[in-house]
């Protein structure tokens, strides 16, 4: 089994990746259910293929671009719980107040 964590340079997969493929690998997808995905509207990638591992280095890129992101508040606000909880898994330090706050947590 694969680890649920890897380490390395980060470059994104989107133009590797059908659409469907490169949403699943996005922190936030915009897309309406059941329609054909379109691939701008999928932001913060963070693994290079579904179900592989999350990239260490494309966490601290989405934690780094989230707040530039166009994109609902709602989805970012869930986009950024699920950034934090990764980040915290993979053992690293969030320490940025304002992605934090993004994410409704309350301590760091």
């Amino acid at each position: 089994m694969a680890d649920k964590f890897a380490s390395g340079s980060w470059s994104t997969p989107e133009s590797n990746l059908s659409p469907g493929d490169f949403c699943r690998c996005c922190l936030i997808d915009t897309n309406a259910a059941g329609e054909e995905k379109v691939k701008a509207k999928c932001k913060l990638p963070v693994r290079s293929t579904p179900g592989g591992p999350v990239n260490k280095a494309a966490l601290r890129n989405a934690a780094a671009r989230i707040f530039g992101t166009q994109a609902p508040p709602d989805a970012k606000s869930k986009a950024a719980r699920r950034l934090v909880s990764l980040m915290r898994s993979a053992g690293i330090e969030v320490t940025s107040d304002a992605l934090l706050r993004l994410a409704g947590a309350r301590g760091k």
